[in-house]
């Protein structure tokens, strides 16, 4: 059996400015846009692994974190682990009205790479995503930094989440759901 993953990133911002003076109108209509097709694979612009949850939920100051080289997946009838060895992409997508969700500074084998150094984060504000995109080379999971942290500040929150990239050594290995 092969597998193949294509996929695709996008981020867009669009907008409609009018400016009325007098009897005319100056209008500002601009979109601008980012879409990246990646082939399958592990080499630059290219992934071969993907993973994410949905409607994954934390109470207030609760918070959960993801082993970027151990991440498991329910596919296909089978549960599989998915070890990153680089991340080309990470949305994170605030679905709650109220407080904010806090992307980094995990207590132990923190993953840092897109957010500069050890200890610094990342709001994601209600009703928001974040999209971090390293799609030519990708960020390293190394030994050692590895931990995703995400908390919930200030409120209930329900998130989605969704990490791009590439598989360490052999791929991902599974095991059966025994269905």
């Amino acid at each position: 059996m092969t597998t193949t993953l294509q996929s695709s990133i996008a981020a867009q911002l669009g907008w409609t400015w009018t400016d009325q003076v007098g009897s005319s109108a100056i209008i500002d209509s601009n979109r601008f846009q980012f879409r990246k097709q990646l082939a399958d694979g592990v080499d630059a612009d290219e992934a071969d692994a993907v993973w994410h949850v949905e409607d994954e939920p934390l109470a207030p100051g609760a918070s959960v974190t993801f082993d970027l080289d151990a991440l498991e997946q329910a596919c296909f009838g089978d549960t599989i682990t998915i070890p990153l060895s680089k991340v080309k992409a990470l949305l994170v997508v605030n679905k709650s009205a109220s407080g904010y969700l806090l992307v980094g500074a995990a207590a132990e084998d923190e993953w840092h790479a897109p957010f500069g150094a050890a200890g610094n984060t990342v709001k994601v504000m209600p009703d928001s995503p974040l999209l971090l995109v390293h799609s030519r080379d990708g960020w390293n999971v190394e030994p050692g930094s590895t931990a995703l942290k995400i908390a919930a500040i200030g409120a209930e929150s329900v998130f989605d989440v969704a990490i791009l990239g590439t598989l360490a050594g052999d791929g991902g290995s599974s095991s059966s759901s025994g269905e």
